[in-house]
């Protein structure tokens, strides 16, 4: 658990953040230990956790982060498929990073390449890694998260209202992925027998929207006449910063409105969600602003729509 956890969405006297401190600590002293079941990790997982600390701390030095907390093994709960299960019944992945215990979970699939097993890992540890914030209800006491990198969620405005910019901050942290894997290929290959064909393949869920991202990436850099390096550098930058600005130079380029209808990727179900992603996909893709601007609106009510359903 990072050491000062933020707490946003209204005001704390001391000792009520003391006593949500408190609680936050008490619940990352209990992930540390083993689960019912749970086997020892095997040397391999062990090496891939260890480099994977090492090479998240690289990647976010190279970005100008310092502080980062290395995992500690015992964070990372390996399970057999059984058990994985059985903890999460209505889990539908395969390994998740819950904020409030700073833990991961992870089902060991015999199935899974070392490419897969190891990107994985990679994709929630750099969830871990990102900013985190957390909302605590006064009414019930509860704690949850309010921020994880891109990904945030006003509990205290819209208790109803799922996660804004859930899409966003997947395919961002996917490509924070790829883009760490790509650096470390070497060490990869050396180590695990990953080859820069397996980085390359299919083991990256969110890069379906990629699209939006090239889109995004070029006007900015246009806009603000500005490498593309640069605007790649401060969006994998905003996995990982307090403040996000870099949000400010989606909406400018793109008009308003645009952060919202950003923030509506990945955010429905099933075919719903398939479609509103592929109209989210032609927003950014459309070069008129007036036309982008009734897309916007539609988009809006398709997404309420479906709520509602």
């Amino acid at each position: 658990m990072k050491e000062n956890p933020e707490f946003i969405g209204r005001h704390y006297d001391e000792n009520e953040k003391d006593n949500l401190k408190k609680a936050l600590n008490r619940w990352s002293d209990e992930s540390l230990k083993q689960e019912e079941g749970e086997s020892e990790k095997s040397e391999e997982e062990v090496r891939m956790i260890n480099t994977i600390n090492l090479i998240i701390r690289s990647e976010l030095e190279s970005l100008g982060i310092e502080g980062h907390d290395d995992v500690p093994l015992e964070k990372v709960h390996i399970l057999s498929s059984e058990i994985f299960k059985r903890m999460f019944p209505d889990f539908q992945g395969n390994a998740f990073f819950l904020s409030t215990s700073d833990v991961v979970y992870f089902e060991r699939n015999d199935s899974m390449t070392g490419a897969q097993k190891f990107s994985t890992l990679l994709h929630e540890l750099v969830h871990r890694a990102s900013v985190t914030k957390f909302y605590g209800n006064k009414e019930d006491g509860g704690i949850h998260d309010a921020r994880v990198g891109y990904r945030i969620r006003s509990a205290w405005k819209e208790p109803k209202e799922g996660s804004k910019l859930l899409g966003f901050n997947e395919f961002m942290t996917d490509f924070t992925v790829y883009k760490i894997l790509s650096k470390n290929q070497s060490i990869l290959e050396r180590d695990f027998g990953i080859t820069k064909k397996d980085i390359r393949g299919p083991i990256y869920s969110y890069f379906n929207y990629s699209p939006i991202f090239d889109q995004i990436l070029l006007k900015i850099s246009k806009d603000k006449d500005i490498p593309l390096l640069e605007v790649v550098d401060d969006l994998e930058r905003g996995l990982f910063e307090p403040n996000i600005l870099v949000l400010k130079d989606v909406e400018s380029s793109f008009g308003k409105g645009s952060l919202k209808v950003l923030s509506l990727l990945g955010s429905l179900k099933g075919d719903n969600c398939e479609k509103l992603d592929e109209m989210i996909k032609n927003f950014f893709m459309e070069k008129d602003e007036s036309k982008r601007v009734e897309m916007g609106d539609e988009i809006n009510k398709f997404a309420d729509e479906s709520r509602r359903l």
